[in-house]
């Protein structure tokens, strides 16, 4: 079921704010850092429109508070492998998230992941690999 949330209409950037994010370095670092939060953010509100549910309904499937919620769809907080590890065992959201040095662009999440075992943690199936 493809969510009824727009990614872009939430958290992507329009024509002034990449004019502004070009001219301001410091934004513009500050808006990278928080690409996970993003992404999670509109995953999250996703499910909650997706499946009728309010932030307290979510939180309690999640079993955390509601303020966490909101901080988690805020996008303005990366949040911890534990965090998602709980997030994809209530929900069944997947993350794939790849992480490599700034002169070389992100290739795991295509190539060696899937040749790497799978680990149960937390209730979900976790996938590492580096190389």
């Amino acid at each position: 079921m493809a969510s009824v949330v727009d990614e872009d209409r939430l958290f992507g950037v329009c024509e002034s704010q990449s004019a502004m994010l070009a001219a301001d370095p410091e934004l513009a670092a500050e808006w990278n850092r928080l690409a996970l939060a993003r992404a999670v953010a509109v995953s999250l509100i996703g499910y909650r429109a997706d499946h009728g549910l309010s932030q307290r309904q979510l939180a309690h499937r999640l079993d955390t508070s509601t303020s966490r919620v909101v901080t988690l769809e805020s996008g303005e907080v990366n949040p911890t492998l534990e965090t998602l590890a709980k997030i994809a065992a209530a929900t069944a959201i997947e993350f794939a998230i790849d992480i490599a040095p700034a002169d070389r662009e992100p290739r795991l999440v295509t190539e060696a992941v899937t040749d790497a075992p799978a680990h149960t943690y937390a209730g979900v199936s976790v996938r590492v690999a580096a190389t």
